[in-house]
């Protein structure tokens, strides 16, 4: 990965304290499992930045790498990887994701 795109990445984490990269946006989700986060998101009333990862192949493929993560949805809170859908439907389901959220103020 280079360095600017390394960069490139840690701006647009830091560039809201909630990010959830996805196939689409928010309002518009591509597929169903950004579709399912975003519901959960939009249910613990949190802002969050919604990218869609579909209109950049470079930062879809550098996000892996730099998350080590391969797929999407991925909720970054505070620059730091929550997890794709299975992980954050497991916090909310488990009454964890208020508080992994709240990392993000």
């Amino acid at each position: 990965m280079t360095d600017i795109l390394k960069n490139r990445i840690e701006e647009t984490l830091g560039s809201a304290p909630i990010v959830l990269f996805m196939k689409g946006v928010a309002d518009m989700p591509a597929c169903g499992f950004s579709a399912q986060v975003v519901d959960v998101l939009r249910a613990h009333d949190v802002d969050f930045r919604d990218i869609n990862i579909l209109e950049d192949n470079e930062l879809r493929e550098g996000l892996k790498e730099y998350a080590d993560w391969p797929t999407f949805p991925q909720l970054w809170v505070g620059s730091k990887l929550i997890g794709g859908c299975d992980i954050v439907l497991d916090m909310h389901e488990a009454g964890e994701l208020d508080a992994a959220l709240k990392g993000s103020s």
